[in-house]
């Protein structure tokens, strides 16, 4: 089951992927459409860090960012998944990945949350709906 302290943990660092994600792929894109969906998305992403972090700070918590191993291994990956196809519908490809692996994620940190937190509720479940919104806008882009 988890606790408070790590369902708010876990939404910092799924915002914090997200966040690093979409900055991996940005240097990369050419197309200007997608580019302005992904900087939406990216603001999307940090008002949920940032609310998360509040959260974890005002609860007198230490705040555990991702690490800079798993950071590092996103740049890399991505670097290469683009060198090889930097078109807007391999983008959208990349991102829907990444958002469907934090929708199975934050589904099943929602489903084993122990606490009564309607604040930590409602941002775990603006985490999801915002993974899913995700999903939907960069499917637009495949074709």
């Amino acid at each position: 089951m988890i606790n408070d302290v790590e369902m708010l943990t876990y939404v910092l660092q799924n915002a914090e992927m997200g966040c690093q994600g979409i900055t991996c792929v940005r240097k990369d894109i050419k197309d200007s459409e997608i580019d302005g969906v992904l900087c939406e998305q990216l603001v999307k992403y940090g008002k949920i860090y940032h609310c998360a972090n509040n959260m974890l700070r005002n609860r007198g918590e230490e705040i555990h960012h991702v690490s800079p191993m798993t950071k590092a291994m996103t740049r890399v990956a991505a670097s290469r998944d683009l060198k090889r196809d930097s078109s807007a519908s391999h983008i959208a490809e990349m991102m829907i990945k990444g958002n469907t692996m934090g929708v199975n994620k934050m589904a099943r940190h929602i489903r084993n949350y122990e606490g009564n937190d309607e604040s930590i509720k409602m941002l775990a479940r603006k985490m999801l709906d915002t993974e899913e919104e995700n999903i939907r806008e960069m499917k637009s882009f495949i074709g």
